[in-house]
């Protein structure tokens, strides 16, 4: 299997959004309602966050979204956003991290619900920085 990342550039995501990419609307229900997929197309359309198309053998298995976060004492590159059913976008985490060292990230983050928290680690190396919750008022 030949798993490829591509990096989808702000004037195409339009094209992509119609392609697949509107699925990461999807994974955008898993914020609580601090974005909708318009929302988040617009930040993609805008280049404000980057659209990764996932491929297998040349046809298109997943999206994600992914962001560069400068905190005081370290770099990352946060995957927010995903739609990949049947975790293919674990196959590319090598990919991922080439990208997040490409661009002086030293570590990778991503935001997950509990059961997606279990299947990554399950898979990989993930370890859980801190829980977010809400309350609101």
């Amino acid at each position: 299997m030949n798993y490829r990342l591509h990096i989808v550039p702000p004037a195409f995501v339009g094209r992509a959004w119609a392609d697949g990419a509107h699925q990461l609307a999807l994974a955008c229900a898993t914020s609580g309602g601090e974005i909708t997929g318009d929302q988040l197309k617009l930040l993609l359309s805008r280049g404000e966050r980057d659209l990764l198309r996932i491929d297998l053998d040349g046809q298109a298995v997943g999206w994600a979204v992914t962001r560069i976060d400068q905190l005081p004492n370290v770099r990352t590159l946060h995957v927010c956003e995903l739609y990949a059913p049947g975790g293919h976008w674990l196959a590319c985490t090598e990919q991922l991290a080439a990208m997040a060292r490409a661009n002086g990230c030293t570590e990778l983050r991503c935001s997950a619900g509990p059961a997606q928290q279990r299947l990554y680690q399950r898979h990989l190396p993930w370890e859980p920085i801190y829980t977010t919750m809400r309350m609101p008022l």
